[in-house]
């Protein structure tokens, strides 16, 4: 009997359960919500919560969706695309209509540009000046009267017009060019080409 009842009497053994107290409010987590709301510990901790619930997960921040559904591998780190993958669906011809549009804004020039005819007489062509708002029919009564030599509009091979002189004036001309205009259509030199004179035959033997 006295080893029965001492076999009843005994309990098994009771594990300790381990309670983990939050960071921010220094009480056990399942406590967190009972805080009163005018303290500075519910308050902390409320707004820790709103963060993480507008933070991307992590498996989110890997993907990307486009408009063909095929999707652009990124960085879960700093969604940044993986280095080495081209793009898809949309984002192609995004990329290239970006790079057309770089094209087309290349800064305007004027050419000044000496040509010779018969191996004698020269003429001297300067294209572009409408690019600078300059009306082309003023600038030829100008050039001519400054030089005293024929001068008109004509129509170059791309279907565009230009002012054509009776002489070589490519020397002449830049400075011209940036006393008439410079202030008023905003023309440098810098806005000047004036390509090399083409060689005579002559002068290449």
């Amino acid at each position: 009997m006295a080893a029965g009842d001492e076999g009843g009497s005994s309990s098994a053994p009771v594990s300790a359960k381990v309670v983990e107290y939050d960071a921010i409010t220094g009480v056990p987590s399942e406590f967190n919500e009972f805080l009163p709301s005018e303290t500075p510990e519910y308050k902390r901790w409320k707004a820790s919560l709103e963060t993480s619930s507008s933070a991307p997960s992590g498996e989110l921040q890997g993907l990307s969706i486009s408009g063909d559904s095929r999707s652009v591998p990124t960085d879960s780190a700093s969604g940044s695309a993986v280095a080495g993958t081209a793009p898809t669906g949309d984002a192609a011809p995004a990329l290239e209509k970006k790079a057309n549009k770089k094209k087309s804004k290349s800064k305007p020039m004027i050419v000044v540009e000496m040509a010779v005819r018969n191996k004698k007489k020269c003429t001297t062509s300067v294209t572009g000046l409408e690019l600078f708002g300059v009306k082309l029919a003023e600038a030829s009564k100008a050039f001519g009267k400054k030089f005293a030599c024929g001068c008109s509009v004509t129509k170059t091979a791309a279907a565009t017009e230009q002012i054509e002189m009776q002489g070589d004036f490519t020397f002449q001309l830049p400075d011209l060019l940036v006393k008439l205009y410079g202030k008023s259509n905003n023309v440098t030199l810098d806005d000047i080409k004036v390509p090399a004179p083409p060689m005579d035959d002559d002068d290449g033997q």
